[in-house]
């Protein structure tokens, strides 16, 4: 079941020290409701991220770049202290299984790609694929990464190419990255 994440009262002020000027005065509820009326349709979707850092950090990114929706798939907690309070303004949820949430996507018309560097699936670097407006983004724990079945339901999978000595990236920074160019090719 995919449940909305519930978080502190919407008549609060906004924190002061992170938002845009534009916003110091105003509700909570009263940004969140500005912000959906300008969101991309981008949708993130993590499935059992251990370090959960990396959660809090692409929901911020996820208000840098407006995206839609994030889904957090298996485990339901997450420490929010690195969203720095942007998880307030934001469509996260939960929903036990990646495949119920893929599913919901494919139903509305989404394109899912995986992100992963799997040589042996073919990849697509980002550069190279001109993202349609309905698209969804899955990322996997750092370490294994996606599962073959969890890549299986996928349309399609994508990798940032890295140029340095380093394998891959840490999931906060490539669905930053990721972000970034989904709204490069749509703003």
């Amino acid at each position: 079941m995919i449940e909305k994440y519930r978080y502190a009262n919407d008549t609060i002020q906004s924190n002061r020290s992170n938002v845009i000027d534009y916003y110091h005065q105003w509700q909570t509820a009263d940004i969140r409701a500005d912000l959906q009326e300008n969101r991309n349709d981008a949708v993130m979707i993590f499935q059992n991220i251990s370090y959960n850092i990396n959660i809090a950090c692409s929901i911020r990114s996820n208000n840098a770049f407006l995206g839609k929706e994030i889904y957090i798939c298996g485990r339901r907690k997450y420490d929010s202290r690195a969203c720095v309070g942007t998880n307030h303004f934001e469509n996260v949820y939960h929903a036990d299984t990646i495949e119920e949430v893929i599913n919901h996507l494919h139903s509305l018309g989404y394109t899912v790609y995986a992100v992963d560097n799997i040589m042996e699936y073919n990849p697509i670097n980002i550069m190279d694929v001109s993202f349609p407006k309905k698209s969804a983004f899955v990322f996997g724990e750092e370490n294994a990464g996606l599962s073959k079945s969890d890549i299986d339901l996928c349309d399609s999978m994508v990798y940032i190419k890295n140029i340095g000595s380093v394998r891959s990236l840490n999931v906060s920074v490539a669905s930053g990255i990721v972000l970034y160019e989904y709204c490069r090719q749509w703003r």
